[in-house]
């Protein structure tokens, strides 16, 4: 039996509801037809040109990103937008996309995008950061606790060569001690209230702009900025791999690969 993007993407929302996602997201299919054959699943963090050429290098490719292609509601499917030109480019090319955003941030499987830094820091007492989409669902975000107290400094270190995150940015105190670590993968400095009521010392995330930076220190939480991309992309691993495993029990057959390309739009100086 051929596999179709609509069982895919039933795969997807049964380990990763959509009713976990934040009411202003847009997870599920985004291009394409539920009824298509599926061959390949490629997942990727975020949809560039570059991802749906390597998309559509093999016919019936389902790309399963992260990031969602259209989050925001088009006036037109012109290729006058970022996203309406790669929208376009997409169905032109037979290439089906959906996406498992902040649906697959809240996993309490491995694969939520706080949890590279969780694992990294080897936290202990682990426990969601933010309040569910929905009442009884599962949450974004972590707090938990270092083995032992670090600096700041000692603590961003660690980050930059771990995930790693050659960009990453910290403010703070940098021997400042810190034990309470509390994270959100991708744009997060909405959490710092969550942080702070959980006792947290740090927080880690990406995003970060100035003045909230300095409302943080203002209130005693140091902030680590590791990026949007370092740390949501170190989870895309653990979400390949629970796909395969689900895929096998569900005797779906296309395989499911790891896009190659990179997507971080940041260099060093």
């Amino acid at each position: 039996m051929v596999d179709t993007v609509g069982a895919w993407l039933d795969l997807v929302a049964a380990g990763y509801p959509e009713t976990d996602a934040q009411p202003w997201d847009r997870p599920g299919l985004q291009v394409g037809d539920p009824a298509d054959a599926v061959a390949r699943v490629l997942v990727a963090l975020d949809v560039t040109a570059a991802v749906l050429d390597e998309a559509a290098a093999e016919p019936a490719t389902l790309l399963l990103a992260h990031h969602p292609l259209l989050l925001a509601p088009l006036p037109a499917l012109t290729p006058a937008t970022a996203a309406g030109a790669l929208a376009l480019r997409a169905a032109r090319s037979g290439v089906a996309v959906a996406a498992a955003h902040t649906n697959l941030d809240a996993a309490d499987d491995g694969a939520g995008t706080s949890d590279p830094v969780v694992e990294l820091l080897a936290l202990t007492d682990v426990t969601s950061l933010c309040a569910p989409a929905t009442p009884g669902g599962r949450a974004m975000g972590r707090v938990g606790d270092l083995p032992r107290p670090v600096t700041l400094a000692e603590l961003a270190r660690t980050l930059a060569t771990g995930l790693p995150s050659p960009t990453l940015r910290r403010c703070g105190d940098a021997d400042r001690p810190v034990r309470r670590v509390a994270v959100l993968g991708g744009s997060g400095m909405s959490a710092v209230p969550d942080a702070l009521a959980a006792g947290a010392d740090v927080l880690v995330t990406g995003d970060v702009r100035h003045h909230a930076a300095l409302d943080a220190l203002a209130l005693g939480l140091a902030v680590v900025d590791a990026g949007h991309h370092a740390v949501e992309d170190a989870a895309m691993p653990v979400f390949a791999d629970r796909l395969r495993t689900a895929a096998a029990a569900a005797d779906l057959a296309a395989p499911v690969v790891r896009s190659t390309v990179t997507t971080v739009p940041w260099e060093a100086a």
